[in-house]
This record gives structure tokens, sequence and C-alpha cells, in this order.
């Protein structure tokens, strides 16, 4: 009498783990497939190529690739770029201002972030999350004196994850 109750237990469990198993790889299919997307995503401008005074590879293999970003300048603009795959950013956080920036895009549309002041402090590691990034470029309007890194601070990483290799 307890074996059939069982074997509906184990069943159930089987067709939850082949659910989610399932739904995982259905996600993970249309997150490979979206990073892969070439409509807004032309040859030529991957930000390597394109804008290679801010974006320097540091490691790549089939899975990855690796780039330390320099944010240029105040009073410069990098050139028109993308970053066709989803990523993450690694950067040093001391607090101080934020630089006042200007997202632009291949349309005209530009998106003004103004500069923001914060405490400083010894500093922590900060991690954020981007979806693939169109045609872009950032113009560096101002940097606050408290926005200046130290020499010995890390350089900012973006961990780009390759899709398909």
């Amino acid at each position: 009498m307890n074996q059939p109750r069982i074997f509906f237990k184990v069943r159930k469990l089987g067709f939850l783990a082949v659910l989610v198993a399932s739904s995982l790889a259905l996600f993970a299919g249309h997150f490979c497939l979206y990073g892969q997307d070439k409509s807004e995503f032309p040859d030529g401008y991957d930000a390597v190529e394109a804008a290679p005074k801010s974006h320097k590879v540091v490691f790549e293999n089939a899975f990855v690739r690796v780039l330390e970003v320099t944010v240029p300048p105040a009073g410069k603009t990098e050139p028109m770029h993308h970053h066709r795959w989803p990523s993450f950013f690694l950067d040093w956080d001391r607090g101080g201002g934020m630089p006042h920036v200007r997202y632009h895009r291949p349309d005209g549309t530009v998106r003004d972030t103004p500069s923001k002041e914060a405490p400083v402090h010894s500093g922590t590691w900060s991690v954020r999350w981007m979806n693939p990034e169109p045609m872009h470029a950032i113009e560096v309007v101002e940097t606050p004196r408290s926005a200046a890194n130290l020499p010995d601070d890390p350089p900012l990483l973006r961990v780009e994850i390759k899709c398909h290799p």
C-alpha cells in the first residue's frame, strides 16, 4: 500500500525536475540568442574594434571576454560602438562623485546623467549586470574632483559572457 504513494511522489519529483530543467534550457536559449542578434550589433563596431582607447582585452577564451574599460576624460566622447554579449561590470568603488555623462544613441537621442556626490569610503567591489548593449557612445561632460581614482585602484572590468563560442 505504501508503494503506490512512493511511486507517485517519485514521479512528481521527476516531473518537477524535468519542468525546471526545461524552463532553464528555454531561458538559456533565449538568453544566448538575444546576445547573438546581429540587427543592433553591426560588424566593425564591436567595442574593442571601434573604441580601442577605452576597451582593452585582458583575457579571452571561448566562453568569456574580459575588457579593461577606461572612461574618457572630461570633454571627450568615445566612438560609437556596441557590446553584443551580456556582461557584468566589476568596479572598485571608493564613493565620491560620479561623473556627468551623456549616453548617445545612433538615432541622435541622448540620455543625460548629471554628476552625483556620495561620501568617500575605503573601497568595496561593485558588481553590475548589463544586458547586451546596442550602438552607443559615452561622453564625459565633467568629472568631480572627488571621483578621481587612486593609482593603486584596480581597473574597471567588463566580463562579457559569450553565448556561442
